[in-house]
């Protein structure tokens, strides 16, 4: 049978997409840290030491409990070329929402003086795509379908995944120059991803039917250090971050894969269905070592980061049993693998100081992505699937004002991020001969721009506050004890 591409009218549409499956400086943490596009590893001021750098927590004067949660997201998806019969034709699609957030704080441990401790809970990556499209069309389409026939056709792509961190921090400084830190973290991988195509023609007597459908979860739980080294050497500040890769507790996934042809011919007939849970998996994060610098410079600061991620060789994240499809005969192993490049991330900020209340920040960092391998996804005949697929660099920008009260520091600013990527167009109806749905060389041009308008405060930690209601209760202690009558001499 030849190949009928048909051109999606609809779209291939992206409804939501945040994208970072394979990308590692996506998000930023703290409130200061936001405005800053991760160029802060040398000279973290807030609570989001815990994550860039560590060791600066033991040169922060003022720990402080911090909410970064008041960060308010815009997603816009442009599609260029959306239709294919038309390059002029446009589809857009626009979403609003919240953010990720940083919940972090500091306590103390009495008589640990040189010592720094601090918790956090942070959203370290995230991802929520959805692609649809349909078409239709009618002529001489289908070469077993005698005569004209209708022929109409969908598509719907889905990956989430949510990767939670929890941890706390240690650090320690013996003087007011130097300081080492840890944080330790818990991370959760929570992932899954389908994709659907059905297909349907109809040529006045009888109708044909094609649908297929597979997909994949898993939730993983493994343990990671970051390991800080920080340096005030005025008017030059440094840092130092290693973070080693997960090392993995427990994991376990599903694995579901359905295809069905009708109304072809009995011959043509297809029939297979498999669904597997329990699936072991194990995720895998790179080693990444950072550096970071800041200088004074200009009435404000200059400052820059730089880190290396390794790269991950090909391994199988989890791997399910083998079946044999029921009308096929065809033996499949369902197979999710990744493998990651090694890149550099940079950025660069500057903070203008104009009082000692209000402060400006401006930023630019890259956000490289290290996906490798080819989408073989929506491959209908194939479960070797991959888990990082977003192939397209994202350039990050951030700018914004904090206002320094004695109480509070107050955060206000918006970061844009920004991507262009290529999606595959056409579909065409699959004839039994291991036909992809995905026709390689039609591609619509997809413009992606996520901006976060942030809104955030960091309050003294409560342990300030039980300090001086320690103290005010001191006071009263003593008063009472001042003013009690002394006994009289026997």
């Amino acid at each position: 049978m030849k190949r009928l591409y048909v051109y999606l009218f609809v779209a291939l549409f992206s409804s939501v997409v945040t994208a970072q499956d394979a990308h590692y400086w996506t998000e930023q943490f703290g409130t200061k840290s936001m405005l800053l596009s991760n160029s802060v590893v040398g000279v973290v001021e807030d609570l989001g030491a815990v994550f860039y750098n560590p060791a600066r927590l033991g040169l922060v004067d003022n720990p402080a409990f911090v909410i970064s949660g008041k960060v308010y997201e815009l997603n816009k998806v442009t599609i260029h070329n959306a239709t294919g019969d038309d390059p002029n034709a446009t589809k857009r699609n626009n979403k609003f929402g919240g953010g990720p957030s940083l919940v972090a704080g500091t306590f103390s441990v009495k008589g640990w003086d040189n010592h720094h401790f601090a918790y956090a809970f942070l959203t370290r990556r995230r991802m929520d795509t959805n692609i649809s499209g349909g078409a239709e069309n009618y002529g001489q389409l289908i070469e077993v379908l005698p005569g004209e026939e209708y022929f109409s056709g969908s598509i719907n792509t889905n990956k989430k995944f949510n990767e939670e961190w929890m941890g706390g921090t240690w650090s320690y400084s013996g003087n007011d120059k130097f300081s080492i830190g840890v944080t330790g973290f818990l991370n959760i991988r929570d992932q899954n991803a389908s994709g659907v195509t059905q297909l349907q023609a109809y040529n006045h007597t009888d109708v044909a039917l094609y649908q297929n459908r597979k997909s994949y979860s898993f939730k993983n739980y493994g343990l990671l250090f970051k390991i800080g080294l920080a340096a005030e050497l005025d008017p030059v500040q440094i840092g130092l971050t290693i973070t080693t890769p997960t090392i993995g507790l427990k994991g376990e996934g599903t694995f579901n894969y359905e295809q069905y042809l009708a109304g072809v011919g009995s011959e043509d007939a297809i029939y297979v269905r498999n669904n597997q849970s329990g699936v072991n998996c194990n995720y895998k994060t790179p080693f990444s070592v950072a550096v970071g610098v800041g200088v004074e410079l200009w009435g404000g600061k200059l400052m820059g980061s730089g880190e290396y991620f390794h790269k991950i060789n090909n391994y199988t994240i989890m791997q399910g049993e083998t079946f044999t499809g029921q009308s096929t005969g065809t033996d499949i192993t369902p197979m999710l693998q990744d493998k990651l490049s090694s890149v550099i991330n940079f950025g660069v900020g500057y903070n203008y100081v104009f009082n000692e209340h209000i402060s400006g920040y401006l930023s630019y960092s890259t956000d490289y992505s290290a996906a490798v391998n080819s989408n073989k996804n929506l491959d209908d005949y194939s479960m070797d699937l991959q888990s990082s697929t977003f192939f397209s660099n994202i350039n990050h920008y951030g700018g914004g004002v904090v206002l320094d009260f004695p109480r509070a520091d107050i955060t206000l600013g918006a970061t844009l991020a920004s991507a262009k990527y290529p999606i595959s167009q056409p579909i065409d109806f699959p004839d039994g001969d291991g036909g992809s749905i995905v026709d390689p060389d039609k591609y619509s041009d997809v413009s992606w721009n996520r901006w976060r308008f942030i809104v955030g405060i960091s309050v003294p930690f409560v342990n300030e506050a039980a300090k001086r209601l320690e103290d005010k209760l001191t006071k009263k202690l003593q008063k009472k004890q001042r003013d009690k009558p002394k006994k009289k001499d026997q």
